[in-house]
């Protein structure tokens, strides 16, 4: 976070339209990648420039371009000059801290997805962007780190199987935020084992580091759900455009992401619930560890009280107690001293106190 707030002030007081990669750097080098393809052929690659792709702007194929890496700003600049691509949506691109939005203008659409994943070697949440620009019959999708997100796409189109190589770029978009979506729940399914494992050591024995694992799981829950909210937002603004881009059929399609969406937001929220619980449960947990503790001091206590009671009276310096003078004194206050513990100890477990 501190990264993209350093970023984001460096960038304070330009003017609108400026391009400067807001965020983290990964990685250094930009890949630009490409397929080409419709129900016949299928081409890839890797190019270096835009200028490259110029010769499919003629053909009656869908070209997909995945750029993967946003630290080389001119390829953001060539797409922008190349494909008449507004200079707020260039800057909203390399700003990789947008919500989830769609944003239609004459010729094309502005598509902004966020993608999440568990790090389970740091125990958080990873946030990636995904811009998509739609294009007449180019799809560009704008990443900021290389991944295997994208890899399931790739698969379903070099094989023959399914309807992505003959619905035309609309239907490409929506598989694109299929796949988002659908690390949404492998998101889900971590958070789940986390959030057992969590339970399961409340059970046993809670620690402090047991709370502060509680208050990360909930704080990250609370991004989470700020983000699934947004792209419950986009889904019905896609669903409600009346765009030229977005044919009838695949509109179909959209439709099925947003139910997934509202899955995932609805079980969000469960889970919310959960760890609420979970927090509920240790502070409980404490507070019945501490009553317990309290009540073997207070047992304790209770039954040095009259022990106490009996040694200070005498130790009191009089000249005068008879029953100092008594030979069976002695073992008679020490009958005493035993006795009365046993008969408090045999009292309180009638009462069930202990």
């Amino acid at each position: 976070m501190s990264k993209t707030l350093t970023s984001a002030y460096g960038k304070a007081g330009m003017p609108a339209g400026t391009l400067i990669h807001v965020g983290d750097t990964v990685p250094a080098e930009t890949r630009i990648e490409f397929i080409d393809y419709n129900g016949a052929a299928i081409e890839s690659g890797v190019i270096s420039s835009i200028g490259e792709l110029m010769p499919y702007r003629d053909t009656e194929s869908v070209t997909w371009v995945i750029i993967e890496g946003l630290s080389d700003v001119s390829v953001i600049d060539d797409i922008g000059r190349q494909f008449d691509i507004h200079p707020l949506v260039l800057e909203d691109i390399l700003n990789t801290d947008q919500r989830p939005k769609m944003e239609e203008f004459e010729g094309y659409l502005y598509i902004v997805a966020k993608a999440l994943s568990w790090n389970l070697d740091q125990g958080q949440v990873e946030y990636e962007q995904i811009s998509i620009l739609l294009v007449d019959k180019f799809v560009f999708v704008l990443k900021e780190k290389r991944d295997e997100l994208l890899s399931p796409v790739k698969e379903r189109i070099k094989s023959k199987k399914g309807k992505i190589r003959t619905y035309g770029p609309a239907f490409l978009v929506y598989v694109i935020l299929d796949a988002v979506v659908d690390q949404y729940f492998a998101l889900q399914d971590s958070l789940d084992e986390v959030t057992d494992d969590l339970e399961e050591e409340l059970l046993t024995e809670p620690e402090k580091e047991t709370l502060v694992n509680i208050q990360q799981v909930k704080r990250e829950l609370i991004h989470i759900r700020r983000t699934v909210s947004a792209m419950r937002e986009l889904m019905s603004t896609i669903l409600r455009s009346d765009t030229p881009m977005i044919d009838e059929r695949s509109r179909l399609y959209f439709r099925d992401v947003s139910d997934h969406v509202l899955r995932v937001s609805e079980a969000l929220e469960s889970l919310r619930d959960m760890v609420s619980g979970l927090l509920d449960i240790y502070i409980s947990s404490v507070s019945n560890k501490m009553n317990e503790i309290m009540k073997v001091l207070t047992v304790f206590a209770s039954i040095f009280i009259p022990l106490t009671f009996l040694t200070g009276i005498y130790g009191m310096n009089f000249e005068y107690m008879p029953e100092l003078k008594l030979k069976w004194a002695y073992p008679v206050l020490w009958v005493f001293m035993v006795t009365i513990p046993v008969i408090l100890l045999v009292y309180f477990r009638r009462k069930k106190w202990l």
